[in-house]
């Protein structure tokens, strides 16, 4: 007997009569009874104290139970794990009986999921009064007498719950015991009204056709006969008649689960259905009965929707008196036994098979039988003879033909609709069921309840689903529509490929290509898609990797679309792409990518993106060229990536005419304007027609047809903007709008509409009327041309007709103007003497491939500056033997202007002949004039002339000391190398030098006592060197203390004399200390020869100066401790430096006098060319010939041109002597230069 205190106490031997167990054996534990039967795999993953928890947990249970009762006993935190994970255990004590294991284990699998352990003992015990006194055994084993009682125990673990979970999981599990005793408890009852339905059909007399009532007994028979498991039974009156009559649950009680009044049989939704118009058919039609499927899944036994037989009921005089409803669940016989042995069922095949006309023994007859019975069994119960013959006749013709069949049939009720789906087997998968599942569904506008797969013989596979429907009338769609779409469904790609090809007639390649797509394409595009993206593949290669294609989705709204982007090679990083894409205006809202190819055919990578406007505005795909000629643009380099772009999507701007206005805005930065590029490019954004406006003034000025039609145009369109611009708040916006307008109306000639600008590698190009553009800051040039290209943008500045001056390659993108305007202020000067005004221009190479070595960054910089200079002459006039030759396609709204000469400056030194090429590759009068140096030209370097020339102003100033550099020995410091033209040339004019110290931009060379004659020779030597640094320099031949250093080092150390050489008191230094002691070095001469500003006035700031590379070295000319500066270089000493150096007793004079010597040669060298130009032309002087001459002329043109520094600084030495005396003339000269405006 076992005590039930801890399931795990030994039990003891019962005494009790009839209780003991088998002769010789003792009653076990209920741990043993527990997992008798359970799998050892499932035991195994427990702990045995976790096994004795449970059972204890389930002995308590079944401690508390009274007969007649139910125990539910779920322990959320049990104590008992499984593998480490804590367990839910759920016990249920019930007096044993039919379907309680079955009933109790689907509700929690279908709550709580898969259980992990299952035991179910049925024990024999005693209850007493308080419970279970005791367990007398296995329910198998034990013979109980009348006193002992059958318990079922039910025990599963299952995962954890919450205690809410465990609540509601507790109080389904008390309605389904509940529906189970009900189930049981009125079994019999139910039999015993069944006979009395089986009594009055055979016995009343119900006016109905004879042979129907007799099946309909015989099948009320046969399910008496185990063929059906009675659950639950209600009867229904009727009163009234067809039309109107009414159909009410009768005052008698249900039966079984139907005892419960809320168990719905029919209904709609949550709703009961009443009498509806079906079921009066149904009660005044000819079937005694009807076989259907109730709303409700049964909770006993098994989760299937239950089986509802509807009974009618008659008076003793055969009057309809209402209905017998009988819910339950069809035996396995139901399902197994053929169709010609189940009442009910035969007289539908009967009848069928008679109708069709077929033998049923023959083929044919055969043939329909077998159809029939492999029929969805649960279908065949409940549909009607007209349609089942009609679906048969259907299957039967899928045998001689297979083909995607849907055979449909709403439930007379209208609760759900039945359709059976007939799909080739190879081409059905879970995927095509769900797909055709979601189909049905929306079409019939309800939710898919079951489906049941069968693959009968044959090559066709059937579903039958099931789709549930919560109200209103079921939807008519035809089959033949239904079937459309499944075959659309079950079409396999290939399939539809093929189609897509004989439609379109598209070739083989482009055929092999879509077959390739892989399943996530083929998932996403149609084929008649991925022929079109196939011809675009076709297309590209890896000389032409890119093509895209902008689209929209069918569910896409009007601010949405899509882009593919197709590359060839490899895949476009997000990071390129949706940068480019924001800029045009679009918002990347998700993408995808798939693979085409491979190796052998090279990869292709199409990236499916889905955009929206930024704007929030429609997205006109109407010319999709549009988008793509902006992201094409932007991809392959010839426009930049910014938000200009966006006026594609607001303005309707092509990339070209784009170009135009973001031309504009960059002037506008060079000009000075605060606002940034970014803000420019949202202002137009802002204003899309203003804009446009804007664009097409600029035509109208400028364009093919500026001097005709368009005149009127450019009035009516200029004051067009200007009422737009009454819309504008924003005062930014409004003044960039109206800096705009200036400048297109500034604009004198262009390029851009000469139609081979980009063949001939130029640029766009503008000139504009620097005295009209506002905001402009002072000097004002005459003319200025400014190119502007996805290579190379830079700006040239004349300040008359007839103006010369360097082209610079500068580093300074963002204000590269401001620096030329510097430079051509010194430039002014020195062309005072040769020709009336200076000019300047200055180009940024944007394309420099920095981490591609020196050479690279070289070819780059030399292509921009092809690029900058042949742009500059498209725009220039040209002059032949008959006079002026406008330039082709250029729209002149200035006079004739041919004058156009350039030379080197910073880092454009070996670039004359190239400048020259240039021009004669555009056949330009001045020939190779145009460019001063180069082959046929005077080499600087090699004359030394800029250096020589400053060289004339340096011993002036000692000889004014009364010093002879020549002879006497002086010490310099300065700012250059050997291999540099001024510095190099100058460090070699005298044998009396002794260069102290110097840097560039590399090293730093300190030389505390050097030897005077060793060098020289040394300097000497690594001047003639092709490229030299301050590291070629010999260094054994440095004096004690000599270094030679990397001004990128962190720190130096310096010998103590060479750190006294340049004055620093300290020995250990950075090297920016370092140089900022050089320049205020004790010694006679800073001469400069290299770039940059480096001695500022005291009451300057750095930022005044512009030149911030060199701001931590700079220092102020009071610091300066040389005697006498040089200037060789441009812009070493800004002018208030000079005079604060001047008034402190130091020499010097402006860059424009001491380097005047190079662009005096220049000019010499120009107009000699000039001049022999025209005898050139008639060819009395051939080329070899003039260069001879040029040649021989060297040594009389640097006598004349240093003859010209002599006197230009003894000039201002007498000026200097004369003092206030000429104060009066000089005030007289600046009150004339006022009136004339050239001084403000």
């Amino acid at each position: 007997m076992a005590s039930l205190k801890t399931a795990s106490q030994p039990k003891k031997t019962s005494t009790a009569k009839g209780g003991a167990a088998r002769a010789g054996e003792k009653p076990g534990r209920l741990a043993d009874y527990l997992l008798a039967r359970t799998p050892a795999e499932d035991i195994a993953a427990y702990d045995v104290a976790d096994l004795e928890r449970a059972a204890d947990l389930a002995g308590r249970a079944v401690a508390r139970h009274r007969k007649g009762d139910c125990i539910i006993a779920i322990d959320v935190d049990s104590g008992v794990t499984r593998q480490g994970r804590p367990m839910t255990v759920i016990t249920v004590v019930n007096d044993n009986m039919p379907f309680l294991f079955d009933s109790i284990l689907g509700e929690i699998t279908e709550s709580a999921g898969e259980p992990l352990l299952v035991t179910h003992p049925v024990i024999v015990v005693r209850h007493g009064k308080s419970g279970i006194e005791e367990i007398l055994g296995d329910g198998g084993s034990v013979k109980g007498e009348t006193s002992h009682d059958r318990l079922s125990v039910v025990h599963v673990h299952i995962g954890r719950l919450s205690a809410d979970q465990a609540e509601a999981l507790a109080g389904r599990l008390k309605k389904l015991l509940d529906q189970v005793r009900a189930a049981v408890a009125d079994w019999k009852p139910m039999l015993a009204r069944l006979d009395q339905a089986i009594s009055e059909f055979r016995y009343a007399p119900v006016p109905l056709d004879k042979a129907h009532v007799t099946e309909a007994i015989a099948f009320l028979e046969w399910l008496r006969d185990d063929n059906f498991t009675f659950l639950g039974m209600r009867e229904f009156n009727y009163t009234g008649g067809e039309k109107s009559g009414m159909l009410e649950r009768a005052d008698k009680p249900g039966l079984g689960i139907l005892a419960d009044p809320d168990v719905l049989v029919l209904r709609r939704g949550t709703e009961a259905v009443s009498t509806t118009p079906e079921i009066r058919a149904f009660l005044h039609g000819p079937e005694p009965l009807i076989v259907t499927k109730a709303n409700a899944k049964s909770l006993v036994h098994r989760r299937i929707y239950l089986d509802y037989i509807g009974v009618k009921t008659y008076t003793a005089k055969g009057v309809l008196s209402g209905e017998l409803r009988i819910v339950g669940l069809f035996t396995s016989t139901a399902y197994t036994r053929s169709v010609m042995k189940i009442p009910y069922l035969r007289s539908k095949a009967e009848t069928v098979i008679a109708k069709s006309g077929f033998n049923p023994h023959d083929h044919s007859g055969k043939a329909l039988i077998n159809v029939l019975e492999s029929y969805p069994r649960d279908e065949l119960f409940q549909v009607p003879v007209p349609i089942l013959r009609k679906h048969a006749e259907a299957i039967l013709g899928l045998i001689e033909r297979p083909r995607v069949r849907a055979l449909v049939r709403v439930d007379q009720f209208d609760r759900f609709v039945s359709i059976l789906v007939f799909v080739p087997r190879d081409r059905y998968d879970s995927v095509v069921r769900e797909k055709i599942g979601t189909y049905l569904k929306t079409v019939f506008q309800g939710r898919l309840s079951a489906y049941y797969p069968a693959f009968p013989e044959g090559g066709l596979a059937r579903v039958h689903f099931i789709i549930g429907r919560s109200g209103g009338k079921t939807p008519k769609v035809e089959p033949a529509t239904i079937e459309a779409a499944i075959r659309d469904i079950v079409r396999t790609w290939d399939d539809a490929l093929r189609e897509a090809v004989s439609e379109s007639g598209a070739d083989a390649t482009l055929t092999a290509i879509a077959s390739r797509f892989s399943e996530s394409y083929r998932d996403s595009f149609s084929p008649a898609v991925a022929l079109a993206d196939a011809g675009r593949i076709a297309r590209i290669d890896a000389a032409n990797p890119i093509a895209i294609d902008y689209y929209r989705h069918a569910d896409q709204k009007p601010h949405q679309a899509a882009l593919k982007i197709y590359h060839h090679g490899s895949p476009v990083a997000l990071s390129r792409r949706v940068p480019v894409l924001e800029n045009i205006g679009f918002r990347v809202i998700s993408e995808r990518t798939f693979e085409v190819g491979d190796e052998a055919s090279g990869m292709v990578f199409i990236h499916d993106m889905e955009l929206e406007n930024s704007y929030g505005k429609p997205i006109d795909l109407g010319d999709g060229a549009l988008f793509e000629d902006a992201f094409l643009s932007v991809w392959r380099g010839d426009v930049d990536n910014d938000g200009y772009n966006g006026l594609a999507q607001t303005a309707g701007l092509w990339s070209g005419e784009i170009t135009i206005l973001r031309a504009y805005g960059r002037y506008l930065q060079q000009a000075g304007i605060p606002q940034s590029q970014d803000f420019i490019a949202a202002a137009l954004n802002r204003y899309p027609e203003i804009a446009r406006g804007l664009h097409q003034l600029f035509v109208a000025r400028l364009g093919p047809a500026a001097e005709t039609e368009g005149v009127v145009a450019a009035k009516h369109l200029k004051a067009k903007i200007k009422d737009a611009l009454e819309e504008v708040p924003n005062i930014d916006d409004d003044t960039i709008i109206r800096r705009y307008l200036n400048l297109i109306e500034a604009s004198l000639r262009t390029n851009h509409f000469v139609t081979d600008t980009k063949d001939k590698g130029q640029s766009l190009a503008i000139k504009l009327d620097s005295q009209a553009v506002d905001g402009l800051p002072a000097p004002r040039p005459w003319r200025e041309i400014f190119v502007y290209g996805s290579e190379v943008e830079g700006v040239h500045l004349r300040f008359g007709p007839v103006a010369r001056g360097g082209l610079r390659w500068s580093d300074r993108a963002q204000d590269y103007r401001t620096e030329v305007l510097g430079l051509v202020k010194a430039q002014q000067v020195k062309n005072a003497v040769i020709v009336p005004v200076g000019a300047k221009g200055g180009f940024y190479p944007k394309k420099l491939p920095m981490s591609a070595g020196r050479d690279a960054i070289f070819e780059a910089g030399t292509s921009a500056y092809k690029n900058f200079v042949s742009s500059l002459l498209s725009i220039t006039d040209n002059i032949g033997v008959d006079g002026i030759i406008p330039p082709a396609g250029v729209v002149r709204r200035d006079q004739d202007d041919p004058y156009f000469v350039v030379a080197a400056d910073k880092g454009t030194a070996t670039f004359s002949d190239t400048a020259n090429a240039i021009s004669e590759t555009h056949n330009f009068w001045l020939d190779d004039a145009f460019a001063s140096g180069g082959s046929a030209g005077y080499d600087h370097k090699k004359m030394g002339i800029t250096a020589k020339g400053a060289w004339e102003a340096v011993k002036r100033h000692f000889r004014e000391m009364n010093r002879d550099i020549q002879t006497e020995p002086f010490t310099v410091v300065g700012v250059g190398d050997m291999s540099g033209d001024v510095f190099g040339n100058g460090m070699l004019l005298s044998s009396a030098t002794k260069l102290i110290a110097a840097f560039d931009h590399r090293d730093i060379f300190i030389d505390p006592d050097p030897d005077m004659a060793a060098s020289l020779a040394e300097r000497q030597r690594i001047f003639a060197l092709p490229r030299s640094s301050w590291q070629d320099y010999d260094k054994s031949k440095l004096s004690e203390g000599g270094v030679i250093v990397s001004r990128s080092l962190k720190a130096i150390t310096l010998p103590p004399a060479a750190a006294a050489a340049i004055g620093l008191a300290k020995t250990t230094a950075t090297p920016v200390e370092i140089m900022n002691a050089i320049l205020k070095a004790p010694v006679d001469l800073l001469w400069f020869g290299g770039i940059g500003t480096y001695v500022r006035g005291s009451g300057e700031t750095n930022a005044d100066v512009g030149d911030r590379a060199n701001d931590a070295i700079r220092v102020t000319a009071l610091d300066v401790r040389a005697k006498v500066i040089g200037e060789g270089a441009n812009l070493g000493v800004t002018q208030r430096a000079r005079i604060e150096f001047g008034m402190k007793g130091g020499r010097c004079n402006s860059d424009a006098i001491d380097n005047s010597g190079g662009v005096n040669c220049s000019d010499v060298e120009v107009n000699i060319k000039i001049a022999l130009a025209s005898a050139m032309r008639k060819g009395s002087l051939a080329r070899p010939a003039r260069n001879k001459l040029l040649a021989e002329m060297t040594d009389e043109v640097s006598t004349l041109v240093l003859s010209n520094n002599y006197q230009q600084t003894l000039a201002l030495s007498l000026a200097r002597k004369r003092g206030l005396a000429d104060i009066a003339h000089q005030a007289r000269f600046m009150t004339a230069l006022e009136a004339r405006g050239l001084l403000d």
